[in-house]
């Protein structure tokens, strides 16, 4: 059992983290019911704050959730040992290198979720940004199912803690989907492509003003189909 396994440190910093969340946010959690119990997935996540991996993370056990997370989160000591109970995979943002690809396939042939923003960087104003194709590389290597989950409300934590104010945070999980192409390789734009089609299924459970890069664009699914329950 992972739950059982945790040692007890790890298991109090958790039950810290979940009731920060209860405190500061008002998270509807519902919709994480529809996140699969078992089998290898790759979770795509928008990225507006540092905190989205964490929620997860403390909402989704004990379900073993893995997430890619800048490589300077590690340079401070305490956000080190946050990164590595979390079993965090710090990543370059301007070369994912060999390292990092094996690290993400480990945690896929563990059967565990591994949690990927595929904008690559954090949006600051809480609007899409263009998807990058390395996510997509991963997608197609592995052949696993794949979720998307947008969350929205971070970025007003700043002001309403000022005000004293909880934030609400909307989560919207959608349909579980793969990759059609089975095998081979594929080329730079198809990639692109298929990073912007994983970009659109996040776009579709987002208001069309919070879609930027995707915004008023038409949605058409050809490089990736939704798997029936």
């Amino acid at each position: 059992c992972y739950y059982g396994a945790m040692k007890l440190s790890e298991r109090m910093i958790n039950s810290l983290l979940r009731t920060f969340f209860r405190l500061f946010f008002r998270i509807d959690r519902s919709e994480l019911a529809k996140v699969p119990q078992a089998g290898p997935l790759l979770m795509m996540v928008n990225h507006t704050s540092n905190l989205e991996g964490p929620m997860l993370y403390a909402f989704l056990q004990p379900r073993p959730l893995h997430a890619l997370a800048k490589q300077e989160l590690w340079e401070q000591k305490f956000m080190a040992y946050l990164m590595n109970m979390w079993k965090s995979i710090p990543v370059d943002r301007q070369n994912m290198g060999r390292s990092t690809m094996d690290a993400c396939f480990k945690v896929l042939e563990d059967r565990h979720i591994l949690a990927i923003a595929p904008e690559g960087t954090r949006s600051k104003d809480g609007n899409l940004q263009e998807g990058k194709g390395g996510v997509a590389f991963i997608a197609h290597k592995k052949d696993v199912p794949m979720i998307p989950v947008a969350v929205m409300g971070f970025p007003s934590f700043s002001k309403n803690i000022k005000r004293l104010r909880r934030t609400v945070i909307t989560i919207k999980v959608g349909e579980v989907f793969e990759i059609v192409q089975k095998g081979g390789r594929i080329d730079a734009d198809t990639r692109q492509a298929l990073a912007d089609e994983i970009m659109m299924r996040l776009a579709i459970m987002m208001p069309n003003e919070m879609r930027g890069h995707y915004k008023d664009k038409d949605i058409v699914f050809t490089l990736t189909r939704t798997l029936k329950a």
